[in-house]
């Protein structure tokens, strides 16, 4: 039986932030802002005009080169790329076709499979370069089309891949870490839903020992005659990458048992139907009639950028995160995910250790709490930020940025319930406190005021499980019955009647005493 083998690549257009467009002095636009208000001359190809490179954009380019490990050029150009849509007004778009900005990169992609174990997969970069973006069109449903000139001219950097994707999935894994990295950079918000960032997949289904990719291109082994690649467009999500590289490969695929061909085209993809569509047949590079363009000479990237300073870039901060303070694969991705909570969870787990070793009784150092602990401290930690601490800041309607809670007040509830000073209902009693104030509240003093330290004394414990026994008569008979269950209902009207301050470990095996 043959067997049919995948080719994916992609290609995404990144929106970069800038105040000006790519080659005008005209403000880059807002979705806010109403239709054909944030241009100028240059923007509608008026006679005479003449563009003039965004120097910013060009240093955006670099970093984002620069990030995915491409080598800059040292000396690059800006081309013509020709086709005619009522959307490009100029009947070209300045691009860049052979003397990109950024090539020859990588990006490596890591999937945790357990704990201590991860798979990776590397996809290649074959290029990162400056283009100009076009007009937005509007069909009405009178059939007109209209058209908004505040989008034509914002810089766009393309991000072409090489064909190394074994699966949908992985390619949308790469969407997402890139979101990230360009968010880390701060080079663009990279919102697919507002556009900010595009992505499109290249797909072709082929026979397996028919072909071999040689430097990020398929060529034929054998005499053998490949099958057109298709281009994937308007998908918004990283869910719909998947569905559409996923929907595409099952297509093709149902073509070549059929026995059928087809031409290199452009296909969309349609959201409500789950398919994708015929656009049109697309066009090749000589379609394109690239030619260098003449009213921009060649530039020199890295001495119009200047010093370019890359931060620390995602994936090697979660890997670090793992490595240095024991976080598992999930809460460090979680963690990682924004340059705030990255900072501020960095920020706890410094203050966490010296807390720990303040109050823990032991004449253990911080290096050896660090090491010998980590683990430990880090699942505590990340659980109280990723589920409790989000999920109050959720209740209260705020974000990370409004929160008045200082890393070290943070550290040190995490230490109270570490050292078992509180049970973890009534530390969330102190959270909710903590975040709801507008100033910063130390958790032990909210312990203090409002009583709600844990009590150990098993005099007052044996009190209130004998006076819950006696009011679930019910529920103790059935526990004697052999229902198992009802332990935890018991426990739970304990827990209740102690206000949370008691520690159900303790309370546990009270009640299993007099139950027996």
């Amino acid at each position: 039986m043959s067997v049919l083998v995948p080719i994916i690549g992609m290609e995404v257009h990144v929106q970069l932030k800038t105040k000006s467009k790519m080659f005008s002095s005209a403000p880059t636009s807002t979705d806010a802002a109403p239709p054909n208000t944030t241009i100028n001359e240059v923007d509608l190809a008026h006679p005479g005009t003449l563009p003039v490179p965004n120097s910013e954009a060009i240093r955006m380019a670099v970093m984002i080169g620069k990030a995915l490990g491409c080598t800059i050029r040292p000396v690059s150009k800006f081309d013509r790329k020709h086709y005619f849509y009522p959307d490009l007004p100029k009947g070209y778009q300045i691009s860049q076709y052979d003397e990109p900005i950024a090539e020859h990169g990588h990006l490596d992609l890591f999937f945790p499979l357990e704990d201590n174990i991860r798979d990776a997969a590397r996809i290649g970069i074959e290029r990162a370069h400056l283009e100009e973006d076009t007009a937005k069109s509007f069909h009405t449903a009178s059939g007109e089309t209209l058209i908004d000139f505040n989008r034509a001219g914002t810089p766009l950097v393309e991000i072409v891949t090489q064909p190394d994707f074994k699966s949908a999935l992985e390619a949308k894994i790469f969407c997402q870490e890139l979101q990230l990295i360009l968010r880390t950079l701060g080079v663009s918000d990279a919102d697919m839903e507002k556009a900010h960032m595009r992505c499109e997949a290249n797909v072709s289904v082929q026979l397996a020992g028919s072909f071999e990719i040689v430097d990020g291109r398929v060529l034929p082994l054998g005499g053998a005659i490949l099958n057109h690649k298709v281009e994937v467009k308007n998908i918004n999500s990283f869910k719909a990458v998947e569905r559409a590289i996923d929907f595409e490969i099952a297509r093709q695929t149902a073509l070549i048992e059929a026995g059928e061909a087809w031409g290199q085209q452009t296909r969309g993809w349609n959201e409500d139907t789950g398919e994708t569509v015929l656009q049109r047949i697309k066009e090749t590079a000589a379609d394109y009639r690239y030619f260098p363009e003449p009213d921009i000479p060649p530039f020199e990237p890295m001495v119009i950028a200047g010093d370019v300073r890359i931060p620390e870039l995602p994936i090697p901060k979660r890997l670090r995160f793992r490595e240095e303070y024991g976080f598992s694969y999930a809460d460090a991705a979680l963690l990682t995910n924004d340059r705030a909570t990255a900072n501020f969870t960095e920020a706890v787990m410094s203050e966490l250790v010296d807390w720990v070793a303040h109050e823990d009784g032991t004449s253990a150092d911080t290096d050896t709490i660090r090491e010998d602990k980590k683990v430990q401290l880090a699942k505590l930690a990340g659980n109280w930020i990723t589920n409790k601490l989000f999920g109050e800041l959720s209740a209260n309607s705020k974000h990370l940025s409004d929160l008045a809670v200082s890393a070290e007040n943070f550290a040190e509830l995490i230490t109270l319930l570490y050292t078992d000073k509180i049970t973890a209902t009534n530390a969330q009693q102190i959270l909710s406190r903590m975040v709801a104030s507008e100033t910063d509240i130390d958790p032990t003093h909210i312990m203090e005021e409002e009583g709600l330290g844990k009590v150990s004394d098993e005099g007052m414990i044996a009190e209130i499980v004998e006076r819950i026994i006696a009011d679930h008569p019910v529920q103790v008979a059935e526990y004697k019955a052999g229902k198992e269950a009802v332990l935890q209902f018991l426990l739970g009207m304990c827990m209740r009647a102690s206000e949370g301050k008691v520690d159900p470990g303790v309370v546990m095996s009270v009640l299993k005493d007099n139950l027996n």
